[in-house]
């Protein structure tokens, strides 16, 4: 009983590939078109004021702190809108059913 088996699985092996040949080619879609982002929302944040080395005065940190603030915020506000537009592109990107 055995010995049928063996040869019978061998027989399996080569009619296996056969099969692939009875398939046709199937040409797959294009490529979809990515959507670029605007250039302002992938432009680099603002780099954090110098202060040099020497010694502040109350006013000057301020006004130096201010202006870090004002570019960290800005640069949230476009890395957020950076991030919601691929979630939106790519949302769509989704096959309908």
């Amino acid at each position: 009983m055995r010995l049928i088996k063996i040869p019978m699985l061998v027989s399996l092996l080569f009619v296996l590939p056969a099969c692939s040949a009875s398939t046709r080619y199937v040409n797959p879609p294009p490529a979809p078109r990515l959507a670029q982002p605007d250039s302002a929302l992938i432009k680099d944040c603002d780099r954090p004021v110098d202060i040099g080395d020497k010694a502040l005065t109350q006013e000057q940190t301020e006004g130096f702190w201010i202006d870090d603030r004002k570019a960290l915020i800005e640069c949230r506000r476009s890395k957020t809108a950076l991030r919601d537009f691929y979630a939106d592109r790519d949302s769509r990107l989704v096959k309908p059913q």
